[in-house]
């Protein structure tokens, strides 16, 4: 018997019990079966991962090189939240590269990351090799850590970074994507936690990306007090909190025991390719998952630099000061010469709305300057911040030529 004929006898076996039909005959059970099975797939079913079409990321110079006819080397790539003035790299011992990270050097990177984030201590952190890697890892992770049923759902505050409804889909979560305004997003999140079931999790990027919006650390504690009270969880991305770090909720982890926070290195410090991220959680909890990223997950040339970057307060200070400065620079140049209105943003990142986001991000980009429009609205666009004099020139005379166009 073939698959689908054993699916219709079962399916002719549920139809008996479930009503007194008169009998019809095989050959209408198998065709009434792919009927049945095609309306399900339809209406009930995520397709798998894999068939799914990728996210539009920032960052993708590579694709746009071949759009446009342009090498990827020549672009500006104003399309992520990464600082364009990087941490210097230190020179690093060939013996980094040659051996195996030992655990003195990771201990030496969480000694260095507990002090820059403010944590009780260093059983409260995870580190793993970027946190695009932790986002993918702790759903699956996350399911042997409840008691009980898997969680029912998974509530993705929107909109926001596309990659965490993607892995929690992945792991098999039943998953709500909640659009929100930013007026609204910390009040509904409340609501959720207030009538979800048991396991649920919330997740909160804060501040968010692409928008910028950013709650106060009271209310992401009390959002986090609330889902342990309910026996619930909260993960709270703070990708892009690095510079406004008395917003973050960090130093309050152990009074959160079912919050998990994620940071990011490779933004604020401009080394996106070191991968190096953190998971901010409940010591056990901690404990538990660095034993299931298992030894040497983080290469020691990354190990080096992260643990001197987190050191170097004076270089944090003045890149705190610059990133504030040409935000409101880069507001400057794309509000005076464009009808493009501010709409949020971080010092790493600007969002903007206006209906020529579609046209400018075309005449910028057969000027080979890459910035970033969302699939969720062709009316917002996001840019990132120039690093050098050469960058900043090269732009300002792209949106100059833009507002001459429009005249």
């Amino acid at each position: 018997m073939s698959g689908i004929e054993n699916g219709a006898g079962r399916y002719a076996a549920h139809r008996a019990m479930a009503s007194a039909e008169k009998p019809v005959t095989p050959q209408q059970l198998v065709h009434d079966y792919i009927q049945y099975k095609a309306r399900h797939v339809m209406t009930n079913s995520q397709p798998p991962s894999q068939e799914r079409p990728p996210i539009n990321h920032g960052g993708a110079v590579d694709q746009a090189a071949q759009q446009y006819g342009i090498p990827a080397c020549d672009w500006l790539d104003l399309s992520t939240g990464i600082n364009p003035v990087a941490y210097a790299v230190p020179d690093i011992d060939p013996v980094h590269w040659h051996r195996l990270p030992l655990q003195s050097e990771l201990d030496g990177v969480k000694s260095a990351a507990k002090q820059y984030y403010g944590l009780p201590a260093t059983n409260y952190l995870v580190c793993a090799p970027g946190t695009q890697a932790l986002i993918q890892a702790i759903p699956f992770w996350l399911k042997d850590q409840m008691d009980g049923p898997t969680a029912a759902d998974v509530h993705v505050m929107g909109p926001t970074y596309g990659e965490h409804e993607r892995c929690w889909q992945r792991a098999r979560y039943h998953c709500q994507y909640h659009q929100t305004t930013i007026s609204e997003r910390l009040e509904r999140a409340r609501e959720i936690l207030t009538t979800a079931e048991t396991g649920s999790v919330v997740i909160l990027v804060n501040p968010n990306n692409p928008d910028g919006a950013m709650f106060d650390p009271a209310d992401i504690i009390a959002l986090g007090k609330l889902a342990h009270d309910h026996k619930c969880w909260l993960v709270v991305d703070e990708a892009f909190m690095d510079c406004d770090p008395e917003k973050s909720v960090c130093s309050y982890i152990d009074q959160l025991p079912s919050t998990i926070i994620l940071r990011s290195f490779g933004k604020f410090f401009g080394l996106a390719g070191a991968r190096l991220g953190c998971a901010i959680m409940a010591a056990d909890l901690a404990a538990d998952l660095e034993g299931r990223i298992g030894p040497w997950a983080i290469p020691g040339p990354t190990l080096i630099v992260g643990a001197k970057a987190f050191r170097d307060h004076d270089w944090h200070e003045k890149t705190r000061l610059r990133l504030n400065s040409d935000a409101a620079r880069l507001d400057r140049v794309v509000t005076d010469n464009s009808k493009l209105i501010l709409t949020g943003g971080t010092s790493l990142f600007r969002y903007y709305e206006g209906m020529e986001c579609a046209a400018l991000a075309d005449h910028l980009g057969k000027q080979g300057i890459l910035i970033r429009l969302f699939d969720h609205d062709p009316n917002k666009v996001r840019f990132g911040i120039p690093g050098h004099d050469a960058d900043w020139k090269r732009l300002e005379s792209a949106m100059t030529h833009w507002h001459q166009a429009a005249c």
